[in-house]
């Protein structure tokens, strides 16, 4: 049975598909690894050994970097791990260079004042403004669902409209499935209610088509 995954093959850290005990030896690694201690199931493990401030590489890209030297086999977690997030920086995700290693997953803001004669003298854009104010950058029409058994009929209704009817003006035809609506209580039920309303009123969406089945809250 396999123990972990390596989701890229640029991965520095593997993931344990189960609860692995100290000194098992990761039969999926190349070379092998030899687990340091208890691995939670779902948790990371260092595939070579790594120094202080290194970049914890993790789908192809930076995750963060190390604040202890660690060693191959060894469980990668908040307590050697910290993110390259601070306060004047932001991840920036670029496919094109995700081969590239040396970089540190994070992006520095332009030095120096933005002043306002910087900024575009015109605020517009192609868009389709609503009933209600709000302008929208898709016109779509969705199909939403009270209750999750009626997943299957949403998406079929929104596959065979999509193909009839997705044209000129009306940019795609969609369903949104979810689990929620049956034998949900309190904030719960209010939680799902506050996300459909959202998707009800939201700008991108020039129609919307409600299903319900009668038996959710």
């Amino acid at each position: 049975m396999q123990q972990t995954i390596k989701i890229h093959e640029s991965d520095n850290v593997a993931v344990a598909v189960m609860p692995l005990r100290a000194d098992t030896r990761i039969a999926d690694s190349f070379p092998a690894v030899v687990t340091a201690s208890e691995i939670p199931r779902g948790h990371k493990i260092a595939l070579a050994d790594l120094e202080i401030g290194q970049p914890i590489i993790k789908y192809g890209f930076t995750i963060g970097r190390t604040t202890q030297k660690i060693c191959s086999g060894d469980w990668i977690h908040a307590h050697n791990l910290e993110t390259t997030l601070g306060q004047n920086v932001e991840y920036q995700y670029c496919p094109s260079n995700a081969n590239d290693h040396q970089r540190s997953g994070v992006v520095t803001p332009p030095s120096g004042d933005l002043r306002s004669e910087d900024a575009p003298t015109r605020r517009e854009f192609y868009g389709y403004r609503r009933a209600d104010g709000k302008t929208g950058t898709r016109n779509e029409i969705w199909i939403i669902n009270t209750v999750a058994c009626v997943n299957n009929a949403a998406e079929r209704i929104a596959r065979v409209a999509h193909e009839q009817f997705a044209a000129g003006n009306i940019d795609g035809i969609y369903a949104f499935p979810h689990p929620y609506g049956c034998s949900q209580l309190g904030d719960d039920l209010k939680a799902t209610q506050k996300v459909l309303a959202g998707l009800l009123n939201h700008p991108n969406a020039g129609a919307v088509l409600v299903l319900g089945l009668g038996c959710e809250n």
